[in-house]
């Protein structure tokens, strides 16, 4: 059996288990945090990120100091021996400039790792977001289904009287299977979410238990574009990634150019030869004339090309949050076009009145039900689609460390 699958299953008894009992309130961003601190992939990128910054740490040190002996002897006895330590370092200028090269790579290590937490941090919101909506959808439709079964054992006894007939009795006995089925789906829905969760962040018992008890979509304010714009061009892992790389790529120029400069070398020299000892220093230099020029050309093209690709960043993140806003504002106009028709009052307590006093056949009272609790369901899913785009937007409020 697949790892999924197993997972899936006993998720499916975890729920069953839960509803069975009173579901405790729970908190949205606190489910986030928790799911989130036991993220084995964000634990995996963060020691990552930690060798790699201090991999990057050990550019900016000097060569290794070389020491060298020598020894001859001549076929008439005649014995002569050097003995040499020298140490080459690079113009000092150059030091300062990849130091700083290296500091904005190391910094690149550490956004990307943060831009991934972000990303996880984001998903976990949007799947929480899709159960609330599943929550809701199976309380919606759990109640129909409750409310039909309480009206089949009313006409089943209305028919053993012989006061209805048995179509009515099927009629109603249709419109349960089909709001059965749609609970069941719902019911398989809101697993398989969970279950998502659970490979994602190795979630436990009491985590999944908080997240079945989630219903109320979390409080998120709409604000103006222009500060959904603002923060996103300031937090966005990418658009901070782009930027990043356009200082390297500045910090690789400045670095190419010193590169041009002369390096020395210093160092001292014992020599033993004719009975005699010699000793002093020696000083070298290396004058770089053949890649130069090439890589201070191939710096300023990268450099170009990062500034260029920050520019495209921002334009993409720009026209991104703007989709989105414009969605969202749309999703929101017309959840509460919904919302005027389906919370103002007791549709289906009026429906079941209505049926109860004649006023409705009992035709009009299953299709009506029915077409209500499908804009409940729809009304749902709307409030599912706006919240994902309200999480979007709101991703960049405040940077996860």
């Amino acid at each position: 059996m697949k790892l999924h699958n197993i997972v899936y299953i006993k998720v499916v008894a975890i729920i069953w288990v839960l509803a069975s009992g009173v579901a405790r309130a729970a908190d949205y961003d606190g489910i986030v945090a928790t799911l989130l601190g036991s993220d084995a992939q964000i634990e995996l990128s963060q020691r990552q990120s930690d060798a790699a910054i201090t991999v990057l740490a050990t550019e900016n040190v000097l060569p290794d100091a070389e020491a060298e002996v020598e020894y001859l002897r001549s076929g008439s006895g005649e014995e002569k021996f050097n003995l040499s330590v020298s140490q080459s370092f690079d113009w000092p200028g150059l030091y300062g400039a990849r130091g700083e090269r290296i500091a904005l790579e190391q910094e690149g290590v550490r956004l990307e790792h943060e831009s991934l937490k972000n990303e996880h941090r984001l998903k976990l919101r949007l799947l929480l977001i899709d159960i609330i909506a599943a929550n809701r959808m199976v309380g919606q439709l759990t109640k129909a289904v409750e409310g039909c079964n309480r009206l089949l054992a009313t006409l089943e006894d209305d028919y053993s009287r012989g006061e209805v007939s048995i179509l009515a009795v099927n009629k109603m006995r249709i419109g349960l299977a089909d709001f059965k089925l749609k609970l069941s789906e719902a019911s398989t829905t809101r697993a398989s979410l969970i279950a998502e969760v659970v490979e994602l962040s190795a979630a436990t018992d009491d985590v999944i238990s908080q997240c079945v008890a989630l219903e109320e979509f979390p409080l998120i304010e709409m604000k103006e574009l222009s500060r959904y714009v603002e923060e996103a061009k300031a937090e966005d892992g990418a658009m901070r990634m782009a930027r990043n790389a356009a200082l390297v790529a500045k910090a690789r120029k400045k670095e190419a150019s010193r590169s041009t400069l002369p390096g020395f070398s210093a160092g001292y020299r014992l020599s033993h030869e004719d009975g005699e000892l010699f000793n002093g220093f020696t000083l070298g230099v290396s004058v770089p004339l053949w890649r130069a020029s090439k890589a201070r050309k191939a710096a300023s093209a990268a450099e170009v090309s990062a500034m260029f690709g920050e520019r495209v960043e921002e334009v993409k993140l720009e026209k991104g949050v703007e989709a989105t806003y414009h969605k969202a504002e749309m999703l929101r106009g017309t959840i509460a076009e919904y919302g005027k028709a389906l919370t103002v009052s007791d549709n289906a307590g009026l429906l079941r009145r209505a049926y109860e006093s004649g006023a409705i056949t009992l035709t009009e009272y299953v299709y009506d039900i029915n077409y209500f609790v499908e804009a409940m369901v729809q009304h749902t899913e709307l409030q599912r689609q706006y919240y994902n785009a309200l999480v979007e937007l709101s991703r960049y409020e405040a940077r996860v460390e």
